[in-house]
C-alpha cells in the first residue's frame, strides 16, 4: 500500500482479522487435509503470503498466528482434549 493510504487505513477489526482467519485455515485445511497439524508458524506465513500480501504490516504479521492457533485447538479437540 502506498503511504497515502496506509495513513488513513486502520486495518481490519478483531472480528474481521478473526474471520479472515478462519477462512483461511478452512481453505489450507481443505487443500492440506490433517497434515495441517504438523505445520509451524513460519509454515503457515509462508502458505498465507498470497493471501495476505497486501494487508497492513499488523495484520500480515497476526493471521499466521491467529490460523496456527485454530488448527492447534483442532488437533486438541481432534485428539480429545478439548476444552
Amino acid at each position: 500500500m502506498d503511504d497515502d493510504i496506509e495513513e488513513h487505513y486502520e486495518g481490519l477489526s478483531e472480528a474481521e482479522l478473526q474471520e479472515l482467519a478462519d477462512i483461511l485455515a478452512l481453505h489450507l485445511h481443505s487443500q492440506l487435509g490433517s497434515r495441517v497439524y504438523q505445520l509451524n508458524r513460519t509454515d503457515v506465513a509462508e502458505l498465507l503470503e498470497p493471501y495476505t500480501a497486501d494487508l497492513l504490516d499488523d495484520d500480515h504479521q497476526a493471521l499466521p498466528w491467529l490460523v496456527w492457533h485454530l488448527f492447534q485447538e483442532a488437533l486438541e479437540i481432534e485428539m480429545g482434549h478439548g476444552r
